[in-house]
C-alpha cells in the first residue's frame, strides 16, 4: 500500500499530504490499528507535480483528522473499480 505525508491541516479543516505517485481522487486514506483500516477521509484533490504530488483528504471528522497529524503518514487504499455498467454488458451479447 502506498503512504501519505501529512503536511498541515488549512484553516477549513482539509489535510494537505504529500505523495510518491499518481493517486486516484476518491480513494480512501487510512491508518493501521491492530492490523485494522481505520478510514480517515477521502481524497479530495490533487495538484502539483505529477512525480510528487499533493494531495488533499477531506477528514470524516476532527478528531480523526487530529489522530492522523499525531502519525504523519496515512495509507491509501484504493478504490475498487470492478463495477461493470450495464451498458457494456448489453453490447456484449450482441
Amino acid at each position: 500500500m502506498e503512504k501519505i505525508e501529512l503536511l498541515h491541516e488549512t484553516p477549513k479543516g482539509k489535510l494537505i499530504g504529500l505523495g510518491k505517485n499518481q493517486i486516484p481522487i476518491g480513494s480512501m486514506v487510512g491508518i493501521t490499528e491492530n492490523k485494522k483500516f481505520l478510514r480517515i477521509g477521502i481524497i479530495y484533490d490533487i495538484f502539483g507535480p505529477i512525480t510528487r504530488p499533493y494531495v488533499k483528504i477531506i477528514p470524516d471528522d476532527s478528531a480523526k483528522a487530529e489522530i492522523a497529524l499525531k502519525n504523519k503518514y496515512l495509507i491509501i487504499k484504493p478504490k475498487n473499480n470492478s463495477k461493470k455498467s450495464y451498458r457494456n454488458k448489453k453490447a456484449r451479447k450482441n
